[in-house]
């Protein structure tokens, strides 16, 4: 889940809603860094359900008693986590091969340096996922599938960086992750060098530096706000259910615009 603390409210993204929104914004993702070819379609399958295995947790989120606040993504304990990964994993490669690579290795980059059993665990067991489909894909492409995975985390980003934010916060304000813009990637020559800056022009207004997508276009992202009163009086899981979804929109274009 990611959560966006207020004075009275907690506000919450699932984070699979948060993939579908990562899926739309690579949609228009220039064609030159993204050239249509015949893994495109598995290409945004990644991008859009790399989440998939938090839905069924983020329906019910869990409350952190240490923090006196819900569980985020990034504080999530480890051993629930591989398990939703791997379920993840398991459901993307229902539906695609290719696909399932490249989630299997974006789960992966977030445990590589866990020392502990259960992540030593996952990481090896989706090492031998990997080397089993590479030799059923035909066709696999190493250079290629590393700049499908570049786009992933791109996708990644861009979106996080819509949710973890209020919409139209101030540079100042912006989340820690992204106050100095996306994290670029030396795989695409004509990105920035380190980071791709960002920033909110007005409450929906993003507005992007060396524009990276095709044309200005629309997105949206469903998020529940909930009052930290109906929490303490029902508990979280409760409140949440009852809360309504909200629609936030995101018009992205470039910064000279």
């Amino acid at each position: 889940m990611i959560v966006r603390e207020h004075e009275k409210t907690f506000s919450f993204v699932q984070q699979h809603h948060h993939g579908h929104l990562a899926g739309e914004l690579m949609k228009h993702w220039k064609k030159d860094m993204f050239p249509d070819d015949q893994w495109r379609h598995s290409v945004l399958t990644a991008i859009s359900n790399h989440d998939i295995g938090w839905a069924p947790f983020d329906k019910q989120p869990f409350w952190n008693d240490a923090k006196s606040a819900p569980f985020r993504f990034t504080d999530f304990p480890l051993l629930p986590k591989t398990v939703l990964y791997r379920q993840g994993i398991d459901d993307i490669e229902q539906m695609d091969q290719y696909a399932t690579m490249l989630c299997s290795l974006h789960y992966e980059q977030f445990i590589q340096s866990n020392n502990e059993k259960e992540a030593k665990l996952f990481i090896k067991g989706e090492q031998n996922r990997r080397e089993r489909l590479c030799k059923e894909i035909e066709g696999f492409d190493k250079d290629l599938f590393e700049k499908h995975f570049a786009l992933l985390q791109l996708g990644d980003n861009f979106s996080l960086y819509c949710c973890v934010n209020d919409p139209g916060i101030d540079k100042a304000n912006e989340h820690v992750f992204f106050r100095d813009g996306i994290p670029s990637t030396s795989i695409f020559h004509t990105l920035p060098v380190g980071r791709i800056g960002i920033y909110f022009a007005d409450q929906h207004t993003v507005k992007v530096e060396n524009y990276p997508f095709s044309y200005s276009f629309d997105v949206e992202v469903k998020q529940k706000t909930v009052l930290k009163k109906d929490i303490e009086d029902h508990g979280l899981q409760v409140a949440y259910e009852k809360a309504d979804y909200e629609v936030i929109p995101f018009h992205f274009t470039p910064s000279n615009k």
